[in-house]
């Protein structure tokens, strides 16, 4: 896999959050590049936690971006109570009203993960039941918080989307009835039968059913500035043997790129955990030596060769949700010429 017109500090960036490299590769690294990459994809307290961890091999200028990061992360966590207190309340208030809830993605692991109350969070995803959407709705807007209509406006939102964002004072509720458009038959069910209770009383999904989410959420997105999303994905690895064999069986249900094609790139970084999983990705050689270099491109959102990030995500996202050709799909949107040259041997281009 060739990484040609990949700049060191997006690897670098990245297998800093995955932890997948020691912080001596910081020897000699541009950390005020790193710094602004790291606070702009939001990903600074995974940074720090890695920094963190090998303090004493630090060169001065990567401890003098640690201690800048502690400041930075210390702030977000101050941020995050103060939200986390005005969401609170929404959230007991509809379980006052008895309507069941289930912590989606980042809400999830921070609810499970006091460590980390540092990470970037701009709002709480829940799951509900679609029935008792309305009543939740009820909830939220007798409490003034107002319906982000924005993308699109509630009707089209309920015909063509899967969840509802309403807002107050800067703190976001999503209301989640499904966790795709069209979900597998009894799939929603089975979310909410394996789902299980952690600290306070909140409910999060099965192990099983976080990974999953997990990765297809950072698959619709097409690892656009994906990076944070990406690292929490680490975080719920590995899975015990039940657990995997569970995940394979809902994975069926699914376009198999859009679950499989982070995890890949989890193992491409040796990410313990990921070794569990048979590489399904169904890509061969020359899609793979093409889909590590853009995604890695993809995921501190900057352009590759030429090929704007909005471009890239597009293909992007049609390879993984369909059986399509990533090089054609590439190619039509890249051109052949750019295409032929980034096949060439090395030194050729």
């Amino acid at each position: 896999m060739r990484g040609r017109a990949i700049r060191p500090e997006w690897q670098l960036l990245i297998d800093l959050c995955l932890e997948a490299r020691d912080t001596s590769s910081l020897d000699g690294a541009d950390t005020a590049a790193l710094a602004g990459l790291a606070g702009r994809l939001n990903v600074e307290s995974c940074v720090l936690e890695a920094l963190s961890r090998r303090r004493h091999r630090l060169e001065p200028a990567a401890s003098r971006w640690q201690a800048d990061l502690r400041q930075r992360v210390f702030a977000v966590a101050v941020d995050n109570l103060r939200r986390d207190e005005e969401l609170r309340e929404a959230l007991a208030r509809m379980g006052g009203e008895g309507i069941p809830l289930i912590l989606l993605k980042g809400s999830a692991l921070r609810a499970a993960r006091p460590g980390l109350a540092g990470r970037y969070q701009c709002d709480v995803d829940v799951l509900l039941r679609r029935p008792d959407l309305e009543r939740a709705e009820a909830v939220l807007t007798g409490m003034g918080f107002v319906l982000d209509e924005s993308y699109l406006d509630r009707e089209g939102l309920l015909d063509g989307h899967f969840h509802l964002g309403y807002q107050r004072r800067g703190a976001t509720v999503e209301l989640h009835w499904d966790i795709d458009v069209t979900s597998p038959p009894g799939f929603t069910g089975r979310l909410w039968e394996r789902s299980r209770e952690v600290a306070g009383g909140l409910r999060v999904l099965a192990p099983e059913h976080q990974l999953l989410v997990a990765c297809l959420h950072l698959s619709r997105h097409a690892f656009c500035q994906g990076l944070r999303w990406l690292a929490d994905l680490k975080l719920l690895l590995p899975l015990a043997g039940e657990e995997r064999e569970r995940f394979a069986a809902e994975a069926r249900s699914w376009p198999g790129r859009a679950v499989y094609a982070p995890l890949w790139f989890l193992a491409c970084r040796g990410v313990a955990g990921s070794e569990d999983f048979p590489d399904c990705l169904e890509a061969g050689p020359a899609e793979r030596r093409l889909l590590y270099p853009l995604l890695v491109a993809l995921l501190v959102g900057e352009p590759w060769l030429g090929l704007p990030a909005w471009r890239g995500e597009k293909a992007l996202h049609a390879w993984l949700f369909s059986e399509r050709s990533l090089l054609g799909l590439l190619s039509g949107v890249w051109g052949e010429g750019l295409l032929r040259r980034w096949q060439a041997p090395e030194g050729a281009a």
